[in-house]
């Protein structure tokens, strides 16, 4: 049957056994982009995997009585009895591409430095409001 690519790990994955819900956490860097990747693997029967592997593929494959899903490394494919899978992506760096880059100007930037320097100074804050015409507290 024909198997699907779900994710693709990029050079050395750490894979740590968890307790309780998610058996298994495999973690290293996505193959397109570097961004880090996450693959939890949770129920099923007891799975044995080494601490470390190099350039891991997950696959899942349909069947009649649901999902089956398949871990491929360099010594070839392995099958993975997990009842649930979730794959969490780094999105920080995409967030940062949307959001527009805005620079205030270096004018802006020093005037907001020397008036937070200057409310250091004790009483500088009473001062500051009888010059903008304000009443201030005794």
């Amino acid at each position: 049957m024909n198997t699907r690519l779900v994710a693709a790990f990029r050079g050395e994955v750490q894979c740590r056994r968890e307790a309780g819900a998610v058996r298994w956490r495999l973690r290293g860097r996505d193959r397109e982009g570097g961004e880090e990747l996450e693959v939890l693997l949770g129920g099923g029967a007891d799975l044995q995997l080494p601490e470390r592997v190099t350039d891991a593929e997950l696959h899942v494959r349909a069947e009649p009585d649901g999902q089956a899903w398949e871990l491929h490394v360099a010594g070839g494919a392995r099958a993975l009895m997990a009842r649930t899978v979730q794959v969490h992506r780094g999105a920080a760096a995409a967030f940062g591409r949307a959001l527009p880059r805005v620079v205030a100007p270096w004018t802006m930037r020093a005037g907001w430095a020397l008036l937070l320097a200057a409310l250091r100074v004790p009483g500088m804050a009473r001062l500051l409001q009888r010059v903008r015409g304000g009443s201030a507290a005794p």
